[in-house]
């Protein structure tokens, strides 16, 4: 690639990923807004964990096959359908009344989301040089930083107003959605892979949807719906238990798997998955449950929704901050400075999970009194704005350098089955986070916890960190002598 065809075609084209990536983010974190007003709304609280791990239980169903999906349709197609399943499932948003309806549009929405939300780590590879690939992923995280903190500050407004204006709340994202996907069509690859589609193995996505649905249904409503040690509770634990382990076992010896369980042999991926299972484990305690410790706390406050609306703001100054520089100062000596910096995003996630923590000695929920700065600020907001800025350093590696981690040893033609994957991790995260939560709060209202659970999250991917963040000793000796 001429550095002159770089610079005429591809700043067009990266601008326009850059844009689907602030539509997606708007969406994502300015829904969460929407969604805990809603449900309180449909008097459905005690089903709030369930209903928002189905907005990221429809991108989890989808991600393990969206490599091979990709082969067979085209990457262009497969984000074309994704929108319009996005779209749909945010119409019907709009006008339900009850959660269960409710939900199942989240997770219709979600699937839609889920068919294009790794397009960004597949197609800036092809529109940079390898070596640029860690700069280029800061601006992807400058991108959703710019979409996190839009979104929830108008959506919320929109929301407020109610009306028509209220339910446009749901589709706000569709503008910028439908100008990034315009700005990469002319250049957007659609090539489909022969022979792809024969043999598909319809099991293994069987097996996947149902073991993957189970789990989440049984780790939600157990305790809530059904008793733990219930017939339906253990129906649910086998199922789980029975196709997960079968799908695996399918997938690693059949030729044409829907999952490429395999993928998992290339130990960057595998820790990089880790990483990004990690940070969207913090992700979901600042996106969601802030926001729920919030309502739960500061319901006599005028200014609650600013509050809900303002909870990940500083987290996203940071990110949108450092994303402009501190990918590309990665990225210049990747090798050697890739370990220090991904340790160090772990020890963040801990610290900011760990300040969370202390919420549950400034708020009402937990039966203190509220803590207030002066005539209107509470304290539990300074605490959430500090601890959310420290882990905006989590969300800012993890998107700037573990995807540039794991591409570094893969081949071209697998980086699409591989953003899948890793996108799977960062999906997963939440959904297996979310579920986890679910059980430990039970009936409780202690969202405390949450950052407690988010706290052990985070030290085991500290753990898994400095085992695994490494290159080998020539690719170190080899980036010493090219001064990179």
């Amino acid at each position: 690639m001429g550095k002159d065809e770089a610079n005429k075609k591809n700043w067009v084209f990266i601008i326009g990923v850059l844009v689907l990536c602030v539509g997606m983010q708007f969406a994502n974190y300015g829904t969460a807004v929407c969604l805990s007003a809603e449900v309180t709304k449909m008097d459905a609280m005690q089903y709030y964990v369930l209903i928002s791990a189905f907005g990221t239980l429809g991108m989890l169903l989808i991600l393990p096959i969206v490599g091979k999906l990709t082969a067979i349709l085209g990457q262009r197609n497969m984000i074309v359908i994704g929108i319009i399943i996005q779209l749909v499932g945010r119409i019907l948003m709009m006008f339900t009344a009850t959660w269960v309806p409710y939900g199942l549009a989240y997770l219709l929405q979600s699937i839609g989301g889920g068919f294009y939300i790794s397009c960004a780590y597949v197609l800036m590879p092809m529109a940079v040089q390898a070596h640029e690939r860690a700069k280029f992923f800061g601006y992807i995280a400058v991108a959703n930083a710019i979409g996190a903190i839009c979104g929830p500050i108008l959506i919320s407004a929109m929301y407020s107003a109610g009306g028509i204006v209220g339910k446009l709340a749901y589709i706000a994202n569709l503008p910028l959605t439908i100008i990034g996907f315009l700005m990469v069509l002319p250049h957007c690859p659609n090539t489909k892979t022969p022979g792809a589609s024969k043999g598909f193995d319809f099991l293994g996505l069987i097996l996947t949807v149902v073991g993957l649905t189970c789990m989440v249904l049984w780790m939600n409503l157990g305790g809530k719906m059904f008793a733990w040690a219930s017939a339906i509770s253990l129906v649910l634990l086998a199922v789980t238990i029975i196709c997960i382990a079968w799908m695996i076992r399918r997938e690693l010896s059949i030729s044409n798997p829907a999952v490429p369980i395999k993928m998992f042999r290339n130990k960057r991926l595998t820790f990089a998955f880790i990483g990004s299972l990690v940070a969207a484990a913090y992700s979901t305690c600042s996106g969601s449950y802030c926001v729920m410790w919030i309502r739960m706390n500061f319901s006599e406050f005028p200014a609650t929704t600013l509050f809900n609306g303002t909870a990940t703001t500083a987290q996203q100054i940071v990110i949108l901050i450092l994303g402009f520089f501190l990918g590309a100062y990665i990225g210049k000596k990747f090798v050697k400075r890739f370990r220090v910096f991904g340790i160090l995003s772990m020890v963040a996630a801990m610290a900011a999970t760990g300040i969370l923590y202390c919420l549950k000695f400034t708020g009402t929920a937990a039966g203190g009194d509220l803590v207030v700065i002066g005539p209107s600020i509470p304290l539990g907001m300074i605490v959430i704005y500090i601890a959310t800025a420290i882990g905006g350093f989590t969300s800012v590696v993890a998107q700037s350098t573990f995807s540039a981690f794991w591409q570094s040893n893969t081949p071209r033609e697998d980086v699409p089955s591989g953003a899948a994957l890793y996108n799977f991790g960062a999906t997963g995260g939440s959904v297996i986070f979310g579920s986890v939560v679910g059980v430990v709060l039970g009936s409780s209202n202690d969202y405390t916890r949450a950052f407690a659970t988010g706290f052990v999250f985070a030290t085991i991917g500290l753990i898994c960190a400095i085992i695994g963040f490494r290159f080998s000793k020539e690719e170190i000796a080899a980036a010493e002598q090219a001064g990179a």
